[in-house]
C-alpha cells in the first residue's frame, strides 16, 4: 500500500493560491534578489575602483616626494595634502598640517606621533612599501601608502595618505539610492511579470472554461486546438484525446447496460412466470420452500424493475421518446394517489396549469423516482408544487406576462425527509449513485432513481437543480422545462 504524499505546507502558506499570482510574487522574488546581489557587487565594484584610483595618486605623490626627500628637501612633506615623514624612533620629523590634524585626533598619545600604528611602521621598515587602509576615530577611513626611505636617517618611513570619508559616504549614498529605488522596481517588474503570465495562461484559462463546461451527457464535444506546437497546444490535444477516450468508454458502458437491459428482459419474464406458477402448483410445500420462492420472485420483481430502468435511461439519454403536450399540474394530480397508495407518504400538489411538449411516460417516471427517493430519504410529506418562471422569477401563473423571454415550468418536488449529504450533492445524478449505504437492498434500490430524472430533464431541454427545501426542511428537486408553445 502506497504512502500518500505529503506536500509541505509552509510554501502553500506563503504563496498565493493562483498560479498567475504566484508567478508574479516568484519574480518580483527573484528581481529582488538580482537587485539587492547587484547592488552588492555595484557596492564592492565602486569601493575597489575609488581605492584604485587613490592608489594610483598616493604612488604619483610617493614619488614626487621620494624624489624631493633623495635631493634633501624635506620641507616638500609640508606642502602635500597629508604626509609625515616618521624617524626611526617613531617621533614626526616632517608633517603636512592635515597629517598633524589626524596626528591629534587619531588617538595617537601626541601629535608628534604617526598616525599610523607601530606594528605597520615596523613592517615598513622590515619588509618595504606597504598600502592598506586604516579606520582612524572620528576621521573615518584613511587610505594610505608608507614606504622607507634612508632621509634624514636610515629606518625612516615616508607616509603619504587620502582621507576616504567623503567617497566612502559618496558610495553609501550611491547604495542606499538604488536601495530606495528597489522597491519600486521590484513592484513595477512584480505587475509586469503577473500581466505577462497572465498573457500566457490565458488561453489555458479559455482551455479550463471549455472544459468545465462539457459534461457526461456532452463528451462529443471538444475543445479548439491553437496551430503550432508550444504547451498549450499540446495540453489542448492531450485533453482532446482524452475526451476522445472517455467518450469511447462511455460509450461502450452505454452500450453494454444497453444490451445487457434487453437481453435481460426476456429470461426475467421468463423466471418471473416460473416462480409464479411453481407457488401456485406448490400448495402442498415446505414453508421454508414457499418462503424461498416468494423471495426469488421478489428478487426477479426488482431485477425487472432494474432493466426497465436502464431501458428508460437509454430511450432518454438516446432522445427517443415521442412528444406530445402535457400539464404537469395534471400529470402530478393524477399521479398522487398511485404514488401515495406505492409509498407510504403523503404527496400533496398545488399549482395552475402548465403545460410543456414531453412524454408523458418519462414525465411520470420523473415524478415516481422523485417520490421514491423522497421515502428512501425517510420523508413523511411530499410537496409537488408547479409554477411559470422566467428570467425575471415567478410569473403570476398565466403564460406569456412576466417578462419578454418564453416562459419555463417549474416543477419542485419538496419532502422532509434527511435531505442531500453535502458529500454527494455533485454526483447525485450519477448512475449507481446510493445515498446512504446502510439501507438495505430492498429500500436503497439501484441508484438510477435521479440519474433516470437528469437523463429525462436533458431530453426535454430542461433544466435540473438539487437543494434544500426551506419550508419542509428536506430535500427539494427543482425541475424546469420549457413553455409549450
Amino acid at each position: 500500500m502506497n504512502t500518500p504524499r505529503r506536500v509541505p505546507l509552509g510554501m502553500s502558506r506563503i504563496l498565493p493560491s493562483a498560479l498567475r499570482s504566484r508567478l508574479a510574487v516568484l519574480f518580483a522574488a527573484a528581481v529582488a534578489v538580482v537587485i539587492a546581489a547587484g547592488v552588492g557587487l555595484l557596492a564592492f565594484a565602486t569601493d575597489r575602483q575609488f581605492d584604485a584610483a587613490v592608489d594610483t595618486g598616493l604612488v604619483t605623490r610617493t614619488s614626487a616626494l621620494h624624489q624631493a626627500i633623495q635631493r634633501g628637501d624635506v620641507r616638500v612633506v609640508r606642502e602635500d595634502p597629508i604626509a609625515e615623514l616618521v624617524a626611526p624612533d617613531g617621533t614626526v620629523v616632517e608633517t603636512s598640517p592635515a597629517a598633524a590634524v589626524l596626528e591629534a585626533r587619531g588617538g595617537r598619545a601626541s601629535s608628534t606621533s604617526s598616525f599610523l600604528p607601530a606594528t605597520v611602521l615596523a613592517e615598513v621598515r622590515r619588509s618595504g612599501e606597504v598600502s592598506d587602509s586604516i579606520e582612524l576615530p572620528r576621521q573615518g577611513r584613511v587610505r594610505f601608502t608608507a614606504s622607507p626611505v634612508s632621509v634624514p636617517e636610515a629606518g625612516s618611513v615616508l607616509v603619504v595618505g587620502t582621507r576616504m570619508r567623503e567617497l566612502d559616504e559618496a558610495e553609501t549614498r550611491l547604495v542606499l539610492l538604488f536601495l530606495a529605488g528597489a522597491p519600486v522596481l521590484v513592484a513595477s517588474l512584480g505587475l509586469a511579470g503577473w500581466l505577462l503570465a497572465g498573457a500566457a495562461l490565458r488561453p489555458v484559462a479559455d482551455l479550463t472554461r471549455r472544459a468545465a463546461r462539457i459534461s457526461a451527457a456532452e463528451l462529443d464535444q471538444r475543445l479548439p486546438q491553437p496551430p503550432g506546437a508550444d504547451e498549450v497546444a499540446v495540453l489542448a490535444r492531450t485533453l482532446n484525446g482524452m475526451l476522445d477516450r472517455l467518450e469511447a468508454a462511455v460509450r461502450r458502458e452505454r452500450e453494454f447496460v444497453d444490451d445487457a437491459a434487453h437481453e435481460l428482459r426476456t429470461p426475467i419474464a421468463v423466471l418471473r412466470g416460473e416462480l409464479e406458477l411453481a407457488l401456485r402448483l406448490g400448495r402442498d410445500l415446505p414453508a421454508d420452500a414457499a418462503e424461498s420462492l416468494e423471495a426469488a420472485l421478489s428478487e426477479a420483481d426488482r431485477l425487472e424493475h432494474l432493466a426497465q430502468d436502464l431501458l428508460l435511461l437509454a430511450s432518454a439519454e438516446r432522445g427517443v421518446s415521442v412528444r406530445a403536450p402535457v400539464d404537469l399540474t395534471a400529470l402530478a394530480e393524477r399521479e398522487a394517489p398511485r404514488l401515495a397508495a406505492a409509498h407510504p407518504v403523503q404527496v400533496h400538489v398545488s399549482g395552475l396549469p402548465a403545460v410543456v411538449d414531453g412524454d408523458e411516460r418519462a414525465l411520470g417516471r420523473l415524478l415516481a423516482n422523485l417520490v421514491a427517493n423522497a421515502e428512501s430519504a425517510g420523508a413523511s410529506r411530499v410537496q409537488v408544487r408547479t409554477s411559470l418562471v422566467d428570467g425575471s422569477g415567478d410569473v403570476d401563473g398565466s403564460a406569456g406576462t412576466g417578462g419578454s423571454a418564453r416562459p419555463w415550468v417549474r416543477l419542485v418536488v419538496a419532502d422532509d425527509g434527511r435531505g442531500f449529504p453535502p458529500e454527494l450533492m455533485a454526483t447525485a445524478t450519477e448512475r449507481f449513485t446510493r445515498g446512504d449505504a446502510a439501507r438495505t437492498r430492498s429500500s436503497s434500490g439501484a441508484g438510477l432513481g435521479l440519474a433516470i430524472v437528469a437523463a429525462v430533464v436533458t431530453d426535454h431541454g430542461g433544466r435540473l437543480e438539487l437543494g434544500h427545501d426551506a419550508e419542509l426542511g428536506g430535500a427539494a428537486v427543482s425541475v424546469e422545462l420549457p413553455l409549450a408553445r
